[in-house]
């Protein structure tokens, strides 16, 4: 095996080992302003990922189950791989969906079609999670990303849990992860920060210039640890006093499909949205990035959630697309189709 030092971002200054450097005990640390991307849709992005050996960032975060063992070695060549799953919810289009029984699922999450909360109290659940960090250790992850894990913000999953109830189930994956020496994060369910963040290595936000939540990651940077920070069609790339974010711009439709994006000093990429960030450059990009069109929007979507409580939607996975709905044609006939995708 081979080992490689990765070098932190600037403000750091120190360096991470390989994970395979590691010894037994431990797990990879991924420091506050530890530079980042994401690639999560199906199709071509899968794809893309070949090109992100390449780019000029540290961390990748991808999908657990449509990479392969091959991929991810490719990527550990220079970076950490963080390898994502929905631990919250069940996605029927997932190979171990036919896994899950009956009293194992809740409500539907709202907008994401084919997708239902899970019982974090079930042990069946709780051993197809085993299953899956399993598969990240045999895939050679370096970290899992474990999303979905705050249904107990409104009740949304079904179940009427509170916190507690999430706080253990979290805790459970982290001692999990840690029997594999996998890193594991935390994915928002900003609530319960206070109560985990000393077993999590690092965590994953979504909007929280957006939802004025992003003073709440101090736990994590008064420990050095990342707060990866993604803004979808947003264009804040600033971090309150105190804490150090690592942010993405994204595209407003929450397609996870293009590399890019990081704001300046946070690794390459420019913004996928095409706005200037509002206290910060973006950086240059060597990766082709474009602005990907709205999805055609489903059923029931999440209305906006307020700061620090569950309800905003979950990270856009690998589901598979919806057919885009025909648009009525003008008898003038000289209209423009308007490309539409999904993601879900």
């Amino acid at each position: 095996m081979f080992t490689i030092a990765l070098a932190l971002a600037s403000s750091v200054g120190v360096t991470l080992a390989h994970p395979h450097a590691l010894s037994s005990r431990d797990v990879a640390a991924f420091p506050a302003g530890s530079s980042w991307d994401i690639l999560l849709s199906k199709g071509e992005a899968v794809g893309n990922l070949k090109q992100a050996a390449n780019e000029k960032f540290q961390v990748i975060d991808i999908d657990l189950f449509d990479t392969d063992k091959q991929t991810i070695a490719d990527l550990k060549t220079t970076k950490q791989v963080i390898c994502y799953f929905s631990a919250g919810s069940k996605e029927g289009w997932r190979p171990d969906a036919g896994d899950f029984k009956e009293g194992d699922t809740g409500k539907g999450v709202d907008g994401w079609p084919d997708e239902l909360w899970i019982n974090p109290k079930s042990d069946n659940v709780r051993n197809i999670m085993k299953k899956r960090i399993q598969i990240a250790a045999d895939k050679g992850c370096t970290a899992v990303d474990p999303d979905n894990v705050d249904g107990f913000g409104n009740g949304q999953d079904g179940f009427g849990y509170d916190k507690s109830v999430y706080i253990d189930y979290v805790k459970f994956m982290a001692q999990e992860a840690k029997s594999h020496n996998l890193a594991i994060g935390l994915k928002n369910a900003l609530d319960i920060i206070p109560d985990v963040v000393d077993v999590m290595q690092f965590t994953v936000n979504e909007q929280c210039h957006e939802y004025n939540e992003c003073g709440l990651y101090k736990p994590f940077t008064d420990q050095n640890k990342a707060v990866f920070n993604i803004e979808y069609g947003g264009n804040r790339c600033d971090s309150p006093s105190g804490i150090k974010l690592s942010t993405l711009i994204k595209s407003e439709d929450q397609a996870l499909n293009a590399l890019g994006g990081a704001c300046a000093g946070q690794g390459q990429g420019t913004p996928t949205n095409g706005q200037k960030p509002e206290s910060s450059k973006p950086a240059a990009s060597s990766a082709p990035v474009g602005t990907q069109p709205k999805p055609t929007p489903t059923a029931g979507s999440t209305p906006k959630p307020s700061p620090t409580t569950g309800g905003r939607k979950p990270t856009p996975t690998a589901c598979k697309p919806q057919e885009p709905e025909e648009e009525p044609e003008e008898e003038d006939g000289d209209d423009e189709d308007d490309d539409k995708n999904h993601t879900g």
